[in-house]
């Protein structure tokens, strides 16, 4: 892979902040039905379990096609594949508004998770193509800057939309949104930025690589981990924590504002400890965070500084993990990084089903302790890693 140190027609940070945006896309996509999940079920005429399970649709359907993406896309100009993988995403938006039933939302959802595919980890491949090689963890935190606020804003937003405008309203809002980004994406990047074409012998390369699929393993060991207590999160604040149900919605808002802050120090905190280091520590830090979360009283005010921890940390992990994929093998970081986007997406849906079977069997007041022991395996994936 040949690295870019200029975008093309516009300054780095400005590419970067454009692919951030198409990268906002993909996890408001993913995350904005969760906000929508009453409008939404009165509207389809469903019950709400059905609508959370577009979550796993998109999720599942996304894990698999980011790395098939890779194998026969992958030596496209990476301009064209986002521009088309976010104009996907728009028109399924546009679809699932539109949808006359619960089936025609679910095709939308397969459809919106494969734009998805052609976008996110493209977008952090590209990032990483446009600087040199040393300051590849501050592009690829750039980068993922997007989704990162897409987590804190794309449920607010979806939520109130939804409310204001009725649900069908705010997915032809998202798809519009969407689309005015494309020609930016276009002009912002040229046909030079582009990945290697990944064969399926290229592809049991990665996952033979013990570093790489140890490090991959890890995404999805801490997604799970981080979402067996996240995907109860607002049942286990009021129901444990203390906290009012009306306080809900700005406690989620302001756990999101930590994971903000915590990608934001990513990169200086990579540049002293390395991202090995960055990575070892922010786990840690997690298990902690979940370690107290659990011991703690019911008392809202102890509660909420430990959960901005908690999320500042969770989020930093991301970007030296990236940059520790590249790394590795700069020839198949194109491939590497699909095959990581895909392992977010796994976590998260193992982590659900785990929080859902935790909260029937054993109770909701265990999900911390859960998730930090699903840390803690995580933690010994990555550190088994980097025993070469």
């Amino acid at each position: 892979m040949t690295d870019i140190q200029h975008s093309g027609r516009v300054p780095v940070r400005v590419a970067l902040a454009i692919l951030a945006v198409a990268y906002f896309f993909v996890g408001a996509t993913s995350l904005s039905v969760v906000g929508l999940v009453v409008e939404m079920s009165d509207g389809l005429v469903v019950r709400e379990s059905a609508i959370a399970g577009l979550v796993t649709i998109f999720a599942l359907v996304y894990a698999v096609s980011a790395p098939v993406v890779q194998a026969v896309l992958g030596g496209f100009p990476r301009r064209r594949l986002i521009a088309g993988g976010v104009t996907l995403m728009a028109l399924s938006c546009f679809l699932c508004a539109a949808s006359p039933d619960y089936w025609v939302a679910a095709a939308s959802r397969v459809t919106m998770a494969l734009g998805a595919a052609f976008t996110g980890p493209v977008a952090s491949a590209a990032g990483a193509a446009m600087v040199p090689p040393e300051r590849r963890g501050e592009a690829l935190a750039a980068v993922f800057t997007g989704l990162t606020l897409a987590s804190v804003l794309g449920m607010p937003m979806s939520s109130f939309m939804g409310q204001t405008f009725g649900w069908r309203t705010a997915w032809v809002l998202m798809g519009v949104a969407a689309l005015a980004i494309v020609p930016l994406i276009l002009w912002v990047m040229d046909d030079r930025n582009r990945g290697q074409r990944a064969t399926l012998v290229t592809m049991l390369a990665v996952l033979r690589d013990r570093a790489l699929a140890l490090s991959i393993s890890t995404t999805a060991l801490q997604l799970m981990g981080q979402f067996i207590t996240y995907g109860l999160l607002a049942l286990w604040l009021v129901q444990i924590g203390g906290v009012p149900h009306a306080w809900v919605p700005a406690i989620l808002f302001v756990f999101g504002i930590g994971g903000v802050i915590g990608n934001q120090l990513s990169p200086g905190i990579a540049n002293r400890l390395g991202p090995e280091g960055t990575v070892t520590a922010c786990l840690v830090t997690v298990i902690g965070a979940l370690l107290v979360l659990w011991l703690l009283p019911p008392v809202p005010w102890m509660i909420v500084p430990v959960m901005m921890v908690w999320s500042a940390a969770g989020l930093m992990v991301m970007a030296p993990l990236q940059t520790r994929l590249v790394r590795l093998d700069p020839e198949k970081s194109n491939l590497s990084l699909a095959l990581n986007a895909s392992a977010v997406y796994v976590g998260m849906s193992l982590g659900s089903a785990i929080s859902a079977v935790a909260y029937e069997t054993v109770g909701i007041s265990v999900l911390p302790l859960l998730t930090a022991a699903g840390i803690g395996v995580a933690l010994l994936a990555f550190r088994a890693s980097l025993v070469r």
